[in-house]
């Protein structure tokens, strides 16, 4: 979002930078998150086997028509309808991507005894895996993909692959020629021993008769000229009947084969088979086009599946039906030869009883004459069969033979590492930001104002004396008093400040504070011990009250005895004189908790409680009580009430928001005057808070731990 002059607006740069200050905060989640996905994925590359790809292509020209046709057929391609030849590419796709012919490459290479195969339990899926096929749109090409662990493997399995599929496809074009050609050989070989045993006949019939003078004019005999008639048709009758043979032949083989819908209709030629085509062409393609949005199992592409396999059994159907009118016209070019044998016969036994010799003769050179044109005319279709079959008509052919790359095109180690920094800095930015997300503690200013609770300042956690033990509680204690230039003591006078300002509603400063905490091991005792050391310091006489009577802790640190204290104080067993001690610290006095009572909150309930703190505000300035945790026992807010201000100590990144928001609570249920919270411990060092410049800015004597331990020593 940006303002009229163009400028960043400030909302989104604060976004921006809490985004950021989350991002370095959480910088060793994102440190280790990087380092994990890097490391896992650089490791499994480095050890996955390479893989080497080889490529080829083909192209697939629209399918060839009928091989009935003889030669005016050859080079004639595609049906003439869109959709149809469209159908043929995808079948010819698909069966280039085909589980048959994977098993066929697989057998031709004898893969089964590979030691990549070997073991596997379905090794030629495996190796089908190992194929792409990619179709180039608006084109008639083909490429073929193949992966596999060495160059030569590769090289070598792309190549059987294409030329497996140009092989099978010659063999499935031009298996209906082999077919019609094999019995063309054999009619014609039949039609070579008529015409012999004919010759022979009229050999024998002159040889019989001494070479008789018989007239030449022998058309002229009315029988002669009708048993010419008569065998010139049978001659065109056995025509007839061969091409009927061979149109059946030709589709009882695509029948029997179980051919593709497509081209077996495509033997058919009937307005019903087009219909039948073009509605399967159609449906075909609206298949495919479901099957890649949407996959093989949903009722979409089931339903459509079976629309298809519907039109696939009714051209079955009909090419069956084909099938018997063709078996029918076979059956009936048969009786007709037969006929017209019988009517020549008859004819043939009349002629040779009415004219004896010559009629015998000239029904010989008849049947002759009749034989060699039906030996001619199947020679001649036999050859331009052979010449068909001779030519190898094929129309799928290799462009680019199979080639592999001399490097590996897997494992990418460019490509992984890339994707692997990539994926590590989203991953760690992301975990970063939902563990920030899902941390509930309090950790910022904002985060205490978030509550509706003022915020009055933090006390730095000092390096090196975290921990426990008397000894490290007791240099936190008295830091500020030891290192009164550190940056610790002006942020425990930025606090003063704070505090002076939070008025009374008599807009006089506070006189008596309590300072507590939503849970145990907060710092209550730090702060109060810091707070009344600064606040003593600005000349005013400050007692720091022990009013924890289940813990006490004040004592300790200034190494006092607490034979006497707060408690016999309230029960008037003592004067203020009696139990109140002096500190180091001019100007600041301790009055420790004393013996514990059986009932620590009914004793800080009562009215001797309030005289003795009354008579503490008659002698000092300012009386701070240190009190137990608010949500662990009720001893803090019964004595809410009776001061002028409630300081809560947060230890930052340690205390749930919930447990400072019922804290707060229980201290309105009360009405009591919650100041401000104090946000003890803080890391300076976490330079996204925005601490870490004031901090060393004012360090000019820095927590410096090294000093402290040699003081210390000392």
């Amino acid at each position: 979002m940006r303002d009229d002059a163009g400028e960043v607006s400030i909302t989104e740069m604060l976004h921006l930078r809490d985004y950021w200050r989350t991002v370095r905060k959480r910088i060793w989640t994102l440190i280790t998150a990087f380092a994990l996905i890097v490391g896992s994925v650089t490791v499994v590359t480095l050890l996955t086997p390479p893989v080497y790809l080889s490529s080829a292509s083909l192209q697939i020209d629209a399918q060839p028509r009928a091989p009935t046709g003889g030669i005016s057929a050859i080079g004639e391609y595609g049906s003439g309808q869109y959709l149809t030849d469209q159908e043929y590419y995808n079948t010819q796709h698909k069966k280039l991507w085909s589980r048959s012919h994977a098993q066929a490459v697989f057998d031709r290479l004898g893969l089964a005894e590979h030691e990549i195969y070997r073991d596997l339990d379905e090794p030629v899926e495996t190796f089908k895996n190992q194929i792409a096929i990619e179709p180039i749109p608006k084109t008639r090409l083909v490429w073929v993909y193949v992966r596999a662990s060495t160059p030569d493997l590769a090289e070598q399995i792309n190549a059987a692959w294409s030329e497996t599929f140009v092989e099978s496809n010659y063999r499935e074009i031009n298996q209906g020629i082999q077919d019609g050609l094999a019995w063309l050989r054999s009619e014609t070989k039949k039609a070579q021993d008529d015409v012999r045993v004919a010759e022979e006949s009229i050999q024998d019939f002159r040889r019989k008769n001494n070479q008789i003078a018989l007239s030449t004019d022998e058309k002229g005999h009315v029988a002669s000229q009708q048993i010419e008639q008569l065998s010139i048709d049978k001659g065109r009758a056995e025509a007839e009947l061969a091409r009927r043979q061979a149109e059946y032949e030709g589709l009882a083989t695509s029948v029997s084969r179980q051919d593709d819908p497509t081209r077996l209709s495509l033997l058919v030629a009937s307005e019903l088979m087009s219909q039948l085509r073009e509605n399967h062409a159609t449906l075909a393609t609206q298949l495919a086009a479901l099957e890649q949005k949407y996959g093989e199992k949903m009722p979409q592409v089931v339903e459509a599946r079976a629309r298809v396999e519907d039109i696939e059994r009714q051209i079955r159907g009909e090419a069956a039906a084909e099938l018997g009118r063709r078996a029918a016209m076979r059956g009936e070019a048969e009786r007709a030869v037969v006929e017209l044998g019988s009517t020549i016969d008859a004819l043939t036994s009349s002629a040779l009883s009415a004219n004896g010799p010559q009629a015998e003769y000239n029904l010989l050179k008849r049947d002759l004459e009749a034989k060699r044109r039906i030996y001619d005319e199947l020679l001649a279709r036999q050859q331009e069969m052979a010449v068909t079959a001779s030519l190898k008509e094929n129309n799928i052919r290799i462009i680019d033979t199979a080639l592999a790359e001399v490097d590996p095109v897997e494992p990418n180690y460019l490509r992984n590492i890339a994707l692997a920094i990539a994926a590590g800095l989203l991953a760690g930015v992301s975990l970063a930001l939902f563990f920030d997300y899902m941390d509930t503690t309090i950790k910022t200013r904002e985060e205490v104002e978030a509550l509706g609770i003022p915020f009055l300042g933090i006390i730095p956690s000092v390096p090196g004396l975290a921990g426990e033990g008397w000894e490290i509680a007791r240099e936190r204690y008295l830091y500020s008093y030891k290192y009164p230039k550190s940056a610790f003591a002006e942020f425990i006078r930025n606090i003063r400040t704070s505090v002076n300002f939070s008025a009374r509603e008599d807009g006089q400063a506070p006189r008596r504070l309590l300072i507590t905490s939503a849970g145990p091991r907060e710092g209550k005792t730090t702060s109060s011990i810091n707070l009344g050391i600064s606040f003593a310091a600005t000349g005013r006489r400050v007692c720091l009250v022990d009013a924890d009577l289940r813990r006490p802790s004040l004592h300790h640190a200034f190494g006092l005895d607490n034979e006497k204290g707060f408690s016999t104080l309230m029960s008037g067993a003592d004067q203020v004189v009696d139990v109140v001690q002096p500190t180091p610290q001019e100007g600041l006095f301790i009055l420790p908790s004393g013996p514990r009572p059986p009932n620590p909150a009914e004793q800080l309930g009562s009215q001797g409680c309030r005289d003795a703190l009354d008579k503490l505000n008659e002698q000092f300035d300012l009386v701070i009580i240190d009190t137990p945790p608010v949500v662990a026992v009720t001893d803090a807010v019964v004595l809410a009430n009776e001061v002028d201000g409630v300081i809560m100590v947060i230890k930052s990144f340690k205390v749930a928001r919930d447990l400072v928001l019922q804290a707060k609570r229980q201290l309105n249920d009360v009405e009591a005057r919650l100041i401000g919270v104090i946000l003890n411990d803080f890391d300076i060092q976490r330079k996204s808070y925005g601490y870490y410049y004031y901090y060393t800015y004012y360090g000019a004597e820095r927590d410096d731990v090294a000093k402290v331990r040699r003081n210390k020593d000392a």
